[in-house]
């Protein structure tokens, strides 16, 4: 989950999947495009693309089916940052819903669904004769048979929601293991646990941002968790001026 949602566009697609509505923004086919400008051919840019749209939306649905369980009705939008699963139920203030449990478990649940995809991926993959030669950063390594266009789409899928779901559960506001931390300091420590937690945010991806640059040489994963980190950095500020009011 990255940031806000945004304002809609003629340009949206929009479908239902499994009673959730979904939203694409246009923006979120510029970014693909994007990070996909290495590919060697048009068709390997294209599994990239479907691959990044199945992975994260495959994610935003672990979350709205978590949601779903406690009653709540959340709807999907993609955009150029991302995912991210909305509700505004009113049934969940007081409710389920709204217990420290189950604010854990709906932000791990996105996460939790690209690894058990990942995990599906990985099973097909060896039962049609591919070699499975260990882990790295990347995900599971997948030593494919031929270089066909269902490796490359196999392999970007599974970096998708290998990657996607290490980075959202990082201590960083707002992605998902910031919510977690969030509410796991809340209930240990509810007088600090929001400003603990986004102190830990904003030490955290000002970290990340300083080794994405260094050691990376990735000036777009710096950008991004570089700003993440000044949004810490002001919602910790705001927060303590209302504490002071």
């Amino acid at each position: 989950m990255l940031l806000g949602e945004p304002p809609p566009t003629p340009y949206d697609i929009r479908f239902v999947l499994f009673g959730f509505p979904v939203r694409i923004h246009p923006f979120f086919w510029v970014t693909a495009v994007v990070l996909g400008l290495r590919s060697e051919t048009g068709q390997i840019l294209l599994a990239w693309m479907t691959a990044m749209f199945l992975g994260i939306l495959l994610h935003e649905f672990g979350h709205a089916l978590a949601m779903r369980y406690y009653g709540l009705s959340p709807w999907i939008t993609l955009y150029g940052l991302g995912g991210l699963t909305s509700s505004r139920s009113a049934s969940a203030y007081g409710g389920r819903g709204s217990s420290t449990f189950a604010q854990i478990f709906i932000s791990f649940a996105g996460p939790l669904a690209g690894f058990l995809v990942a995990g599906v991926v990985v099973l097909l993959a060896v039962a049609v004769g591919n070699e499975l030669r260990g882990w790295s950063l990347f995900g599971p390594r997948i030593v494919w048979k031929e270089a066909t266009l269902g490796a490359y789409f196999g392999s970007f899928l599974l970096q998708v929601c290998v990657l996607w779901g290490i980075m959202n559960l990082l201590p960083v506001y707002p992605l998902d293991g910031g919510q977690i931390v969030r509410e796991v300091f809340q209930y240990f420590g509810p007088r600090e646990g929001i400003r603990n937690s986004l102190l830990l945010s904003m030490v955290t991806a000002g970290g990340i941002a300083v080794l994405a640059l260094m050691l990376f040489e990735s000036f777009l994963m710096c950008l991004m968790f570089g700003y993440l980190c000044y949004s810490s950095y002001a919602a910790l500020g705001a927060y303590e001026s209302f504490r002071r009011r």
